[in-house]
């Protein structure tokens, strides 16, 4: 596992079902000594929080993620997940995350400026690829960072780099920051109001491999419902709702600081009365 940026980074799991991902997360959570990240705290017991049922459970849609942004057949299969949630005794109101649109732009200063910090280290000295027959040390790194990094990631480090800059730090990184703290301080409101969010996991299916190359900023669009989880701290998971023309579509659940085993809690019990987290695409026989 490599650092990309420091605050957002979060090792997690891919599973069939939600069961399978408490025990994996049973196994990985916790305090540990040697990272002073992690938390110093007792770990739940995820397995056993999967049987809760879901009745009073309080789930909020926020009214930014259901915009004109949703392909309308997305929308749709959102609302069966809705209806699904709601058979099983939950509730589901509006709620508001006001800041969230710039969720976008304030990601992709943070997470660029914090990666080109991470990726430093890549210089073909004492991490990454080494070019082969370097002239000279300023060669060695020039080409084995060159020769290393795709364009993206070197696309990325240009923008994390410029934000950090001397005249420009105030002005981005410092401001993206200031909008983290709004963004986290709309979802605790909103969670004085429900217990999850449930969202879209992405505006439509995947695109063709390629498909957006040229128009990085419609690539990064994808991210708008998934990123603001990220700068908020929180924990977040997305679970299979289906297909669209061959595609598979997904939902995603959002809880407080430490809600995990509220989330699997409420995957599982769709899972128990779904089918959705058992479909395979066309042609995919073996997972």
């Amino acid at each position: 596992m490599v650092a990309y940026a420091s605050s957002l980074d979060q090792g997690g799991l891919i599973a069939q079902n939600a069961e399978d991902l408490a025990i994996g997360l049973q196994i990985i959570a916790g305090h540990d000594p040697k990272d002073s990240t992690s938390a110093s705290m007792d770990v739940p017991d995820y397995r056993a929080a999967l049987n809760t049922p879901l009745t009073g459970l309080r789930i909020g849609l926020p009214v930014e993620f259901f915009d004109a942004r949703l392909d309308p057949q997305m929308h749709e299969k959102i609302a069966d997940v809705i209806a699904a949630f709601e058979s099983l005794g939950a509730t589901v109101k509006q709620v508001q995350l006001p800041h969230v649109a710039e969720s976008i732009p304030a990601y992709y200063v943070i997470a660029p400026a914090e990666a080109s910090a991470n990726l430093s280290r890549f210089d073909g000295v004492r991490y990454g690829h080494r070019a082969e027959n370097p002239e000279d040390l300023m060669d060695l790194y020039e080409r084995s960072r060159a020769e290393g990094f795709g364009l993206e990631v070197k696309r990325r480090i240009l923008i994390g780099t410029y934000a950090l800059s001397e005249g420009y730090f105030d002005a981005y990184y410092k401001k993206a920051q200031q909008i983290r703290r709004l963004i986290q301080n709309d979802y605790n409101h909103a969670f004085t109001e429900c217990d999850l969010i449930l969202s879209p996991t992405t505006p439509s299916t995947a695109f063709e491999i390629g498909a957006k190359s040229e128009d990085p900023v419609a690539m990064y669009l994808e991210d708008i419902y998934t990123v603001a989880t990220n700068l908020a701290g929180l924990p977040g998971g997305s679970f299979q709702a289906g297909f669209l023309d061959g595609l598979p579509v997904g939902y995603q659940l959002t809880g407080p600081v430490f809600a995990e085993a509220r989330i699997l809690n409420a995957a599982h019990q769709l899972q128990l009365t779904t089918q959705w987290h058992r479909q395979r695409p066309e042609g995919l026989t073996h997972v």
